[in-house]
This record gives structure tokens, sequence and C-alpha cells, in this order.
């Protein structure tokens, strides 16, 4: 028996941009009641509030006291951590200083931000799920290695949170997507998103937000007693591995 979303409220972070909005949609046709956050999109705040009835508030997750006085009175039943950075393509001894601080507050100090603000209160009430969005970028590759470390990082916390949260009827879900065409990767380039589309999303199938969104709704909607621990999505012509031999 799935669970009813009815009368249930959810956090979604990222909530006005690629995943955070699919999911935000999903949520709120299935009858839950969402707060989407995100920063500095004004206009893309109000036109999801105006589409899908959500509330949105513009909120920087690096910032620990702002996140803290919005969430914890919020006190959600799921917690969707859709947010994360990007930087420029480089190598792991070549990053800027600026970027590396923003790739590791964002990407990991935010989460922890907004699990302090969320778990205290699922505990109280031994109920709740959290969902973490990782990505394959946990295994070595080459052109981000500090968003690599980031969901790296991310994955280990997802799994420890699991052992803390034990025996309390909190669940945890990492979900790592493969390449989302989600515009999140106009970072990387000089281009931006002309760009991005160049290299990553026209030459080969890339995964869309929706459907990244609808796995997470999946894991959600199951009955308390069944935890959809990992989730790793592929597109079917992707596939992580491979050795490399100099020379061949």
């Amino acid at each position: 028996m799935t669970q009813d979303f009815q009368g249930r409220t959810a956090v979604v972070t990222g909530g006005t941009g690629g995943i955070g909005s699919a999911v935000v949609r999903r949520l709120v046709l299935a009858g839950c009641k969402v707060v989407s956050v995100s920063l500095n999109a004004e206009e893309a705040a109000a036109s999801l509030a105006a589409e899908s009835g959500a509330e949105c508030l513009n909120l920087d997750v690096r910032d620990r006291k702002v996140v803290m006085d919005a969430l914890a009175p919020a006190d959600p039943d799921f917690l969707v951590l859709a947010h994360g950075a990007l930087g420029r393509t480089g190598t792991l001894f070549d990053q800027p200083e600026d970027s590396v601080h923003r790739l590791l507050d964002v990407n990991v100090l935010g989460v922890q931000n907004c699990l302090q603000a969320v778990i205290p209160g699922m505990i109280a009430r031994n109920d709740g799920h959290v969902v973490m969005i990782g990505s394959v970028a946990v295994y070595p590759s080459l052109g981000q290695p500090v968003y690599s470390a980031t969901k790296a990082a991310v994955h280990s916390m997802a799994r420890n949170l699991r052992m803390e949260l034990f025996p309390h009827r909190v669940r945890v879900t990492e979900v790592r997507p493969g390449r989302v065409a989600s515009g999140m990767h106009a970072e990387m380039f000089e281009g931006g998103l002309a760009e991005a589309k160049k290299r990553l999303y026209d030459p080969v199938h890339c995964l869309t937000p929706d459907e990244i969104a609808e796995a997470i709704v999946w894991a959600l909607e199951k009955p308390a007693h069944l935890c959809v621990a990992e989730l790793e999505i592929l597109a079917t012509e992707h596939v992580i591995g491979g050795v490399r031999y100099h020379g061949l």
C-alpha cells in the first residue's frame, strides 16, 4: 500500500529549476503541501507558485541561521535536497579558491544545514523521509573533480544518516542520476547553456528532470516500513567505468 500525500508537507530545495521544480510539480499534483526553496530566482519562483500553488521561499542554503529559522517551523514530512552547484571544467589542482568554497558550501554545508533544521522534527514524530540528490560523479571523472568530491560527501552523508536515524522510522534515500538535461551544466562553460547543449546534451541521450522526479516520488510513496536506500538512474546509452591505459 503506497503512502497518501494528502495533508503532508514537503520542503524541496533547488525548487525553481531542473529536478527540483519537477519534484515540486509532481508532489503538488499528488496532494502534498510544498515549500519550494531557491536562491535569487524571484521570477521563476513567482511562475512556479502561480502554476503549481507551491509556497516559494528565497533562501540561501549556505546561511545556517536563515535555514533554521525558515525550515524548522515548516516541520516537513518530506525533505528533498535538490539544490546544487557546479564549477568551471578543470583539474583538481587548478581550481579557483572561490569556486571550491562555493561548491563545498552549497553542496555539502548547505545539505547539512537543511538536515539540522528538519531532522529533529522527524525524529520527534518518528516519521519522515529525506531524499538526497547525489550523482554518478561519485565515480572518478574528468573535468569536475571538486563537484565529484562533494557528491562523494553526499553519498557518505546519506549512508551515515541512515545509521544515525536507526531505529527511528525516518527514511533516507540517495538518488544518483546520470547526466540530466537540467540546464545546470551551463556553469561549466564560458558559452553558458548554449555551449552546454552543444557539448553535453545534443550529442547524447540525456535524462530529463521529470524522469528523475518520477523516481523520487516513487520512492517517497512507498509504505513506511520500506526504504529505497539508493537509486542510481542512467540513460541506457550511459555506462560507467572502463580502464584507461597510456598509449592505447
